[in-house]
């Protein structure tokens, strides 16, 4: 999802500047490396040669920041313009902004720990670091500019979801009806049908679906092929991880996991770790809301961890192979906070507006089970879910 920057924007970043308790907020780019700030700044094609800055301060007038050879990059945006000739003059210009003791948002993760928005480089760090002042994640500021998603964004999700449950509708249908006369068919065959569904409804995929059949569900990133398409039989289970949105520039999209069972013989070792999931699910959504009623704003990584700490009491601890669950928006896997102390240790938080899925999982020799719905904080801190809840293994 991008993230833009415009003159109309210039006050709600001063007020989040100041409600963090920030100086203010620094962008840079070279060459187009920084993929943050050519997005925030809506810098397009434009290529920098030498390195330009951007700062908005909690309080005044922004100031730009660029070499003379270079003056016009930034005159789409507002704010008082300088201009330097070689480094001795960008020092210069800069220690008159950037002064000793400020605090000051910078596109940065302490100790890599949240790599999607670590977009300044280490060397520039040290540079600015020299004037005297402190970076600051910009992390969940961030958030508030690509993560917050709108009444329409989330009518979207919803319509999103309204076609992918009819998808999966048909798709077992289709199962049942072929097992009922006696055809044979596989994973393979199961991809293909779901291919020609999807290509009927009006809704973006940027990935197939990820599925598996029997012990092929419990490698969670499974792609049925061919050559090693398990059969589908009486009994066999199944695990569908499908997300999509509308085709629209500023849809949202709708992820979700289910597990199913063909016929009513329901292995009792994969109804019990289904429960243990579901039950983990429900933990973590207490917990968010728990926090969310005490006035904070719960982490990714806390949430996560939570799921962590549930699943070793278990003793399943050993059979984690992901976060528990990802921030959503226009891309499947969006710029705001995922729920992950796993993989990464995103310490962000959950911020009113964004949506993200709650997926925990186990994968033994055997058994594989996720279940991931997606959960959207409304602006008064309410929990909401737009479509259908799994909480029994559900049978074709």
């Amino acid at each position: 999802m991008e993230i833009k920057a415009s003159a109309l924007e210039i006050n709600k970043i001063q007020s989040l500047l100041q409600q963090f308790q920030l100086d203010g907020w620094l962008f840079t780019d070279f060459h187009g490396h920084d993929f943050i700030s050519r997005d925030f700044l809506n810098l397009g094609s434009r290529t920098c040669t030498r390195r330009l800055f951007y700062y908005i301060p909690a309080h005044g007038e922004p100031q730009k920041v660029l070499s003379a050879i270079e003056p016009l990059l930034l005159d789409h945006l507002p704010g008082e313009k300088h201009l330097y000739k070689g480094i001795v003059q960008q020092k210069e210009v800069l220690s008159r902004i950037l002064l000793p003791g400020m605090k000051i948002a910078c596109q940065y993760s302490p100790g890599g720990n949240v790599p999607v928005i670590s977009s300044m480089d280490a060397g520039l760090l040290e540079y600015i670091r020299q004037f005297g002042i402190t970076p600051v994640s910009s992390a969940d500021l961030l958030q508030y500019f690509g993560a917050v998603l709108n009444d329409r964004q989330i009518e979207s999700h919803r319509q999103a979801g309204v076609i992918i449950h009819r998808i999966l509708s048909n798709t077992f249908s289709w199962i049942r009806e072929n097992l009922d006369q006696g055809r044979q068919i596989d994973e393979w065959m199961l991809l293909k049908q779901m291919e020609q569904l999807i290509g009927q409804e009006p809704i973006y995929m940027d990935s197939p679906p990820f599925f598996g059949i029997d012990e092929h569900g419990c490698d969670p990133g499974y792609e049925p092929a061919p050559e090693s398409a398990k059969p589908i039989r009486e009994g066999s289970r199944l695990i569908i991880d499908i997300a999509g949105r509308l085709p629209q520039d500023d849809a949202v999209y709708y992820d979700i996991s289910w597990c199913m069972n063909v016929g009513p013989k329901i292995d009792p070792e994969y109804d019990r770790l289904f429960h243990i999931v579901n039950d983990v699910r429900r933990q973590v959504l207490d917990y968010i809301r728990t926090t969310l009623n005490s006035g904070a704003f719960p982490r990714g990584c806390d949430v996560d961890a939570l799921t962590q700490s549930i699943l070793k009491e278990q003793g399943l601890s050993q059979y984690i192979m992901h976060r528990t669950g990802h921030n959503i928006g226009h891309e499947c896997h969006g710029i705001g906070a995922n729920l992950d102390d796993y993989e990464t240790h995103d310490d962000r938080c959950l911020l009113p507006g964004t949506m993200f899925s709650v997926e925990p999982g186990v994968y033994t020799e055997k058994y594989g089970v996720r279940l991931e719905y997606d959960v959207h904080i409304t602006m008064d801190k309410q929990l909401k879910i737009y479509g259908p809840i799994q909480d029994e293994i559900l049978v074709i």
